[in-house]
């Protein structure tokens, strides 16, 4: 019995074991000392991936194309439709059908036939996840939910996203209703780039005005212990949106974004785990960014040639001149107003500084001649973003060289005074003097020898003979 016994808790033990391993086998090892070790395994959503802002660029992904539902991630694009179709100003009125949303849902609240401006009614919609908020959009735009459940199909259609399609306005669950990590990524990249959209996500609370119905109200979302509230565990400092989610099907969801030293990303967890708490959403979202965090970086023009700045060599400086004629020439931006941040890859800073004359182009507006004054300008650089107009700078001097004083005047020299002197004939001194009589004893021994080598000698007069007078001569 004691044997039957005995053999019965090996085997239990054993049969423990054998299950045991796998999961020690694939439990997650995350170091947020070492944000940049990210593996699938430290990331509890389903699916999820990580976007640069900028360029759309994939940083990270975890079954990006999986088809999943949204929930109420799906009010981004709800919203943006509304932002671009919509009329800001207008003052909406709610209808009963826009109220009729499944018991238990989250409401803004609104009331059938209560009076809303329509950018007040978004700022609700997307802090409180109000349901009948996003059906009050819907037929304020689309003229009834169904027309805009058209343009929001429509839309994702133009996107070419082959793995989204919306069955309503506000993310309540369907069955044809559903999305994909890499499309919400692509949708909510398209939104963040409008100004209002962005300034909506970045509120956790807003004060919603009064109105027919109710008095002024002060709404809370729940991204306010991850974006404001400092105190909290799931707080992250570098956040500015954007939309949570959760039903039974879709398990808890987010779509983020956080900015860092010029770097913004956007992040998407579909399906995390957990019934009442967003937490590993959150833990999810910190691991994206901060891995996006450590293989990027972000760079001026400025940065990149103050890393490798341009120097010239000037001639004629003055022997006394500390650096031996070199001047290196500073970068000054002409407009500030333009925007010359590049976001690149750590990796690829090294590449991007030693090829930093494929990314621009120089002109030189000055000799590089002694003497040169401290800030003159020297050059002009133009420098050709991969998105928008050129941006020009200014290379000046970075300190004053002077000029080399010689003994002897140069040509050029000569030509600036004669050219700048008053009077046009030159001064009368003993060296003109002596150099004119020189020029005419060269002429007259030139000519002489000349004479003498052709044979031509100077011949004395003849006389005629006089005859003498004699009167013996006949």
């Amino acid at each position: 019995m004691l044997k039957r016994l005995a053999g019965f808790v090996m085997a239990a033990m054993l049969f423990a074991v054998c299950f045991a391993l796998p999961a020690s086998a694939t439990s997650s090892n995350y170091d947020p000392n070492h944000p940049e070790n990210l593996n699938d395994i430290d990331i509890d959503a389903t699916a999820a991936i990580l976007i640069e802002a900028n360029t759309g660029m994939v940083v990270y992904e975890k079954n990006a194309d999986a088809r999943l539902y949204p929930a109420s991630t799906t009010k981004i694009l709800t919203t943006y439709l509304g932002i671009l179709m919509g009329d800001l100003d207008e003052t909406v009125v709610t209808s009963e059908r826009a109220m009729q949303v499944e018991e238990g849902s989250s409401m803004i609240p609104l009331t059938a036939g209560e009076e809303i401006n329509f950018k007040d009614l978004l700022y609700a919609t997307m802090i409180r996840s109000g349901n009948e908020g996003a059906n009050v959009i819907a037929e304020a735009v689309g003229g009834s939910i169904e027309g805009f459940v058209d343009l929001m199909n429509q839309y994702v259609n133009s996107l070419g996203l082959v793995n989204t399609h919306f069955a309503n306005p506000n993310g309540l669950h369907n069955d044809d209703h559903y999305t994909s990590a890499r499309d919400m990524a692509i949708i909510t990249r398209e939104a963040m780039q409008d100004e209002t959209f962005r300034d909506i996500v970045a509120h956790a609370s807003y004060v919603l005005p009064k109105d027919n119905v109710y008095r002024s109200r002060n709404l809370t979302g729940r991204l306010t212990e991850f974006m404001t509230d400092k105190e909290s565990s799931y707080y992250y400092p570098y956040a500015i949106g954007v939309k949570t989610g959760n039903t039974a099907a879709a398990g808890h969801c987010f779509v983020g974004a956080a900015e860092k030293d010029g770097v913004t990303f956007i992040s998407v967890v579909l399906h995390c785990s957990g019934t009442n708490t967003y937490r590993y959403c959150w833990q999810d979202t910190k691991r994206l960014m901060e891995y996006g965090f450590s293989q990027y970086v972000s760079v001026s023009v400025a940065d990149l040639y103050a890393m490798r700045p341009k120097v010239l060599e000037i001639s004629k400086y003055d022997l006394d001149d500390p650096g031996l004629g070199q001047l290196e020439l500073s970068l000054n931006k002409l407009d500030n107003n333009n925007n010359d941040v590049i976001v690149t890859l750590r990796s690829r800073l090294d590449y991007l500084v030693a090829n930093f004359n494929d990314l621009v182009s120089i002109e030189y507006v000055h000799d590089p001649v002694a003497p040169i004054t401290v800030g003159e300008q020297m050059a002009t650089l133009t420098y050709y973003p991969e998105v928008g107009e050129p941006i020009e700078y200014e290379l000046v001097a970075s300190r004053t060289i002077g000029k080399r004083m010689l003994d002897v005047p140069e040509l050029d020299d000569i030509i600036w005074q004669t050219e700048n002197d008053r009077n046009p004939f030159p001064r009368f001194t003993v060296e003109i003097l002596f150099f004119f009589l020189g020029m005419v004893t060269v002429i007259w021994l030139f000519v002489r020898g000349v004479k003498r080598l052709l044979g031509f000698r100077s011949r004395k007069p003849r006389h005629k003979p006089i005859k003498p007078i004699s009167r013996y001569y006949r």
